[in-house]
């Protein structure tokens, strides 16, 4: 299982790109993921409104912007539980 946080903002293609690539491997990898709008906090907005998506795994790395596929698998290796 991999339990990672996913930042996004409404309306934001990038997010929206994100989030399909999550769900296409979400059955392969076992993802628990907790969705925060970063429009329901100031400080979540100021923090990363520049840089969303952004993914943020038990280990605190992050990936964000243009995630591309080979890097989140990556990560999903790193981070399994």
């Amino acid at each position: 299982m991999v339990n990672l946080t996913f930042y996004y903002k409404e309306g934001c293609w990038l997010c929206d790109h994100a989030e399909e690539l999550l769900k296409g491997l979400q059955q392969k990898f076992d993802i628990r993921i907790n969705k925060v709008a970063i429009d329901s906090d100031d400080e979540l907005y100021e923090l990363y409104r520049f840089d969303i998506p952004v993914f943020e795994f038990k280990d605190g790395s992050v990936l964000n912007g243009r995630i591309k596929k080979k890097d989140l698998l990556a990560k999903f290796e790193e981070n399994r539980e």
